[in-house]
Parts: C-alpha cells; sequence; structure tokens
C-alpha cells in the first residue's frame, strides 16, 4: 500500500516526477515524521519547528517544499486518525529505497539532520534513525548512530 494521502495530495508533481522520484519525496516525508513523533505525538510547537526543518532541508528543496509540505500534512494527518496504519505506511515508504544506496543515504541524512536540529538525539530519535537504517539495510555506523566494533 502506498502512502496514498500523500499521493493524492499532490497529483500535480505526479506529471513532473517519476515514480523512483516520487518514492524517494515519499520516504523523505516519512522519515520526517517518524523522526517528529519519535516521542509518541507531536505538539503544535514541535510540528512547526519540523516543518521549518523541512524547510531546510536540500533533499526536499529538489521537490518542492510546498509539495513536500503538503505531503508532510497529509502522513501528519493519518497518523491523527490512524496511528498504527500510518506507522505502517511509513515503513513500507521507506522500504522502497531498500538497494537504492544514494537514495537511502541521502533519506537517512536527512533524517539525522532533522533529528540533530535541536542539538542532538535524544533516546527515542536515535531508535527511531536506528530503525530507518534497518529498514533500508544501511549500517547505522556510516551515520555515526553506533560505534564501528573495535572502535571506541
Amino acid at each position: 500500500m502506498s502512502l496514498n494521502p500523500i499521493h493524492a495530495a499532490r497529483v500535480r508533481i505526479a506529471e513532473t516526477w517519476t515514480p523512483a522520484q516520487l518514492d524517494q519525496l515519499d520516504a523523505l516525508v516519512a522519515v520526517c515524521a517518524l523522526v517528529a513523533r519519535a516521542d509518541g505525538w507531536v505538539t503544535p510547537d514541535e510540528r512547526e519547528r519540523m516543518l521549518e526543518r523541512m524547510r531546510s532541508l536540500a533533499a526536499l528543496a529538489v521537490f518542492g517544499i510546498d509539495d513536500a509540505l503538503e505531503a508532510f500534512e497529509a502522513l501528519e494527518r493519518r497518523f491523527e486518525q490512524d496511528p498504527e496504519g500510518a506507522q505502517f505506511e511509513a515503513e513500507i515508504a521507506i522500504r522502497r529505497l531498500r538497494g537504492r544506496d544514494d537514495a537511502a543515504r541521502a533519506v537517512v541524512n536527512a533524517a539525522c539532520v532533522v533529528a540533530a536540529s535541536d542539538g542532538g538525539f535524544d533516546a527515542e530519535e536515535r531508535d527511531v534513525l536506528l530503525r530507518i537504517c534497518s529498514l533500508l539495510s544501511l549500517s547505522p555506523v556510516q551515520f555515526d548512530l553506533v560505534a564501528e566494533r573495535g572502535r571506541r
């Protein structure tokens, strides 16, 4: 199942972007939403900070920030209505980039930037980042999320 609310919210860009690019946009939006919800909810202040963080992501600028923010808002509404379903859909969107290493790394890097923008990762954000790496079959070592074995 795709992130239909996201795709429905931005039908106009489907004519501009390839399916692979739309998959990357969905994954970028999904990681932003998961990081925002790392502690289980998003307060209005957190939501505004997240939208501001998203505006600064170079990876999202490629798609047009308005479309990305619209997609994020659609996913956030989905989380409010059905958190488990939205989590499932977000993880599927992220998994679609498995094996596409450049796109997958860009998504994890964006998630790390968003998570660190308030001064560092808290435990919940780190757990979300580790889960994203797992979904993409990427080593969290390359993002400095865990120490390399034998390194202190």
